[in-house]
């Protein structure tokens, strides 16, 4: 059940499992997102983050952002989809010419230019039937926290510098939310490793 009003009562003693959507509902009524015509389904909101590091400041909502799901839940689906296991892809989010894989937090918000921006497909993503796949965020020393981030394709191929973006802001809110002593926009986003069916973990690494 929500605790209102601070961010904290909501990831322990659960955080394994607890998905946060991203969300207007989360982050305020006036925050949309690039991507129209949601309606109430869950996405972040993009408006920019100042850098540094803070605590969020408290937020009211008429209803709770957070929902659960369990493992079993995943599984059931998951038998019925065919193709790449688990962990044999990864998600490498590099700049347009660049050498190395690599992204800063602030860059992805930046809307910078990636390569093969059309690589993958949600079928490649393992996304559910909504169209969204899990994110696992976790910090060494700190509890790990799963996001909810909707994919956005055409024809079937991901727009991958708009997962990346969504990517940045889940981990800027994890960053923020357990007080981490770093700077956000120091963090830098390698790519994304398949954990289990269509969960995904971002690794990150500071600059």
């Amino acid at each position: 059940q929500y605790v209102q009003p601070s961010y904290g009562p909501v990831y322990a003693p659960q955080a394994s499992t607890a998905v946060v959507p991203l969300s207007r509902r989360l982050t305020g009524p006036s925050g949309y997102d690039d991507i129209n015509d949601y309606g109430d389904s869950p996405y972040y909101d993009d408006r920019p983050i100042p850098g540094g590091y803070s605590r969020p400041p408290i937020r009211h909502r008429r209803h709770s952002a957070v929902s659960f799901v369990t493992p079993s839940g995943r599984d059931a689906y998951s038998q019925y989809r065919h193709g790449t296991r688990p962990g044999s892809l990864s998600i490498k989010f590099k700049r347009k010419g660049a050498f190395m894989a690599g992204i800063g937090l602030d860059e992805a918000q930046s809307h910078v230019r990636l390569s093969n921006n059309d690589a993958y497909s949600m079928h490649d993503l393992h996304a559910d039937p909504r169209g969204r796949i899990l994110l696992k965020v976790k910090w060494v020393g700190y509890s790990s926290l799963t996001y909810e981030i909707p994919l956005d394709a055409y024809d079937g191929r991901v727009n991958l510098s708009t997962l990346a973006r969504r990517v940045s802001r889940a981990c800027v809110h994890y960053l923020q939310a357990n007080v981490i002593p770093v700077l956000w926009d120091r963090v830098e986003l390698h790519h994304l490793e398949e954990v289990s069916y269509g969960v995904w973990q971002p690794m990150l690494s500071t600059r």
